[in-house]
């Protein structure tokens, strides 16, 4: 359980690390000791593009694969 809490912690910690660096999160300390914290607008949404992708086509074809066969001599009951 606790080493459950500690690593809760520890991501919790790299997210806020991240998210200075990465400049989402803007920490300022004042002449009079206070932090503001400013934080940036993230917008999500979803917008139509023109992509090129690959496409996979299905035909058919007769090529050779393995087989395996085992005769025993006797008629098998399940033979096909």
């Amino acid at each position: 359980m606790l080493r459950t809490l500690l690593l809760l912690i520890a991501v919790l910690i790299l997210i806020g690390i991240v998210l200075v660096m990465t400049g989402m999160v803007n920490l300022r300390q004042g002449s009079d000791g206070t932090v503001a914290i400013e934080t940036r607008d993230v917008e999500v949404g979803t917008t139509v593009k023109n992509v090129q992708l690959p496409v996979v086509r299905m035909e058919n074809r007769q090529v050779e694969v393995p087989s395996v066969g085992v005769d025993n001599g006797a008629a098998s009951a399940n033979a096909q």
